[in-house]
């Protein structure tokens, strides 16, 4: 099966695609370098997509070097606003 992502390649090599991909295992990929500029748009969600990335990645980090002890958990659980107005 073939799918086509869009993305940004800078003058150093660095690729950058502009949305998750979501594949069941590694894949091998073609890649073509179109003779045209990226747009503004394209530009600004590579950047948007960059800082989600490394945010995720410090998040883990986080969690990684002080995992939550249960019992903080549970203590939210009681005042946690799922947005339906039930009371859990």
């Amino acid at each position: 099966m073939l799918q086509t992502f869009e993305a940004i390649i800078d003058e150093d090599g660095v690729l950058r695609v502009l949305d998750n991909v979501d594949l069941p295992k590694m894949r091998k990929v073609i890649l073509t370098v179109l003779n045209e500029e990226p747009t503004q748009e394209a530009l600004k969600r590579v950047s948007e997509s960059q800082k989600i990335y490394l945010l995720e990645q410090k998040h883990a980090q986080g969690y990684a070097k002080f995992p939550p002890d249960q019992d903080d958990l549970n203590d939210w659980e009681s005042i946690q606003d799922w947005g339906d107005n039930e009371t859990r």
